[in-house]
């Protein structure tokens, strides 16, 4: 049997956690356009001004590594009752669902990688069901869940691109995958950073599990950009408010690690 925990699937303790804290979001004061195009932005309950002030809290050199080529809205989603921690099945309505509030708020997509081998990525964002989440609260998940996914388009190519090499800000030379790696030790000395990522541990809190399906990369992917979303938002539902409203209180090594990696330069890349 699989070391599952697909309890992070399902919304529902997110939605009601951020309906009773307060919580608001800190966009960058750069007034500059979204640099991307808007597919279906109507079922995107973001504004494009309020996407480009996501985009532009990432620093210069992160948004250079980006493999982003466009964002697209899409219709409702929800996981399927038969999802699992290897394989999350998306479905467009809820009847199949693992609950109601099992909502899909985002997604990146690789396929024309995959399909030409060359890098690239589209984020999808979901539109939201409004019996279940309010407007406000919507706001606060399209954009926790669009940092997320813009950490993928930065984080992915690290993992995958071959001769992928990172200079960080000390000028040290770093191998992509190794960079990963690093992460990957600092993160299992602690529990999972938010609800969802407890979705991608495996057994002992470790990136690995005895089930062949297990993906160890796409944990510490998910992990690493939960805590991108956290380190911009400054916070991550985790099932304890003082924990979910200071992330890194209890890994300071983390945020360092997350502000150096978005600060790296790809190396041979120095302008």
């Amino acid at each position: 049997m699989a070391d599952t925990n697909i309890s992070g699937l399902d919304m529902g303790p997110t939605i009601e956690w951020y309906k009773n804290s307060g919580l608001s979001i800190s966009y960058s004061t750069k007034n500059k356009p979204l640099p991307y195009n808007v597919e279906n932005s109507q079922h995107i309950g973001l504004a494009e001004e309020d996407l480009a002030k996501l985009f532009y809290l990432f620093p210069k050199n992160a948004r250079k590594r980006s493999i982003l080529e466009k964002i697209v809205g899409q219709p409702e989603a929800w996981f399927h009752k038969d999802s699992t921690q290897e394989n999350p099945i998306p479905i467009p309505n809820r009847d199949e669902a693992l609950s109601p509030t099992a909502i899909i708020p985002s997604y990146v997509d690789f396929l024309k990688w995959k399909q030409t081998g060359v890098p690239s990525a589209n984020i999808v964002l979901y539109k939201l069901p409004k019996d279940l989440v309010p407007k406000d609260i919507g706001k606060i998940i399209l954009s926790e869940g669009f940092i997320h996914e813009l950490g993928h388009t930065i984080v992915q190519p690290a993992f995958y691109v071959d001769d992928y090499t990172l200079k960080m800000p000390d000028g040290k030379l770093v191998n992509g995958l190794d960079a990963m790696l690093q992460f990957a030790q600092l993160a299992e000395q602690h529990p999972p950073i938010s609800h969802y990522a407890s979705t991608h541990r495996g057994k002992c809190n470790k990136f690995e599990s005895d089930d062949p399906e297990y993906k160890p990369k796409t944990g510490i992917s998910e992990e690493l950009c939960e805590s991108i979303a956290a380190y911009y938002l400054g916070f991550a539902y985790c099932g304890d408010d003082k924990r979910s409203r200071n992330p890194f209180a209890d890994r300071p090594e983390i945020r360092e690690y997350v502000h150096n990696f978005l600060n790296a330069k790809l190396a041979g890349k120095e302008k």
